[in-house]
């Protein structure tokens, strides 16, 4: 799905990951972060025929760094031996609609956070195909992005809990979901955070990341909590095959391993045969929503 980017970015916040465009492309904190995301995964021909080198990156922000590679999952080799064609409207719309019903099903913050309207972005694919000599298709992608915030400061040049003269800074919180694809990261947060590691959740298997918080020692004994770590969560609710490869490309490159739409294929386009959730915030929210995650409903949208 050639025309999907999606991944966190950020100008003057700390952000995201999700390997998946770690998750938005505005001017907010989502956005910044997918600079680090870097690569596209693994594009049909087709659409890689029809677009132009992708222009340079902007350089990463002082606390991320580009990554040097793309962690993906590789569990067969039929490129070559796809005939691409334009999914039928049809097909991009029972995708569409099946990606509202895993939002739906996503757990989200809470008070005192608040969804960011500029921030929702779904996109659906363009491209489906057949593998040659089969009647096995390359589904269609699709990626949802939400972005909630609670109200603070806004300007503060770091992007936790900061608080500063004129009180907390804003916390962000975002959400990206990812089907039948999702794109690999190296490295999901900040330069200075723990190494990527996979974290057991019952009926998927997760990477997990978190940063390493700034300690100012002018401010030690000033009495202010201390800077809340952000962590990159991603939750891969795949087949048990894929979940194999995920976790052997996680200890190969320790990194948020990705696969393309070639990886997962199906029997028809709209198929949905994998779902990638990212959660980036403060750790203690990550971890209480993912607790919250109803596996069982998300693996009954998967095919039997």
């Amino acid at each position: 799905m050639s025309g999907i980017i999606p991944d966190f970015v950020t100008g003057r916040r700390t952000y995201r990951p999700l390997g998946d465009r770690p998750m938005r492309l505005a001017p907010s904190a989502f956005i910044s972060c997918c600079s680090l995301l870097l690569t596209l995964i693994v594009t049909s021909p087709a659409s890689a025929d029809s677009k132009k080198p992708a222009a340079p990156t902007s350089p990463a922000s002082p606390t991320r760094r580009a990554p040097s590679d793309n962690p993906q999952v590789q569990r067969n080799n039929i490129d070559s031996t796809i005939a691409w064609t334009d999914a039928a409207k049809e097909y991009q719309d029972i995708v569409r609609k099946m990606l509202v019903k895993v939002l739906q099903a996503t757990p989200k913050p809470s008070v005192p956070y608040a969804l960011s309207d500029e921030e929702v972005r779904d996109e659906v694919g363009a491209k489906t195909g057949m593998v040659k000599g089969t009647q096995h298709w390359v589904p269609i992608e699709a990626r949802g992005n939400r972005e909630y915030m609670t109200g603070g400061n806004e300007e503060n040049d770091n992007d936790n809990e900061i608080e500063s003269e004129d009180g907390p800074a804003a916390k962000i919180f975002d959400i990206q979901v990812a089907l039948n694809s999702t794109r690999g990261l190296t490295t999901g947060i900040a330069t200075k955070s723990d190494k990527a590691h996979i974290k057991e959740i019952e009926g998927a298997v997760a990477v997990e990341q978190s940063a390493i918080p700034f300690v100012d020692s002018t401010q030690v004994d000033s009495g202010r909590a201390p800077e809340e770590p952000m962590t990159l969560l991603r939750i891969y609710v795949v087949d048990p095959d894929l979940e194999t490869q995920v976790r052997k490309v996680q200890k190969e490159t320790g990194g948020f391993p990705g696969f393309g739409p070639t990886q997962v294929l199906a029997d028809h386009p709209d198929e949905l045969r994998s779902i990638v959730i990212s959660y980036y915030g403060p750790k203690k929210d990550v971890d209480a929503i993912a607790r919250k995650i109803d596996m069982a409903a998300l693996r009954r949208l998967l095919p039997g």
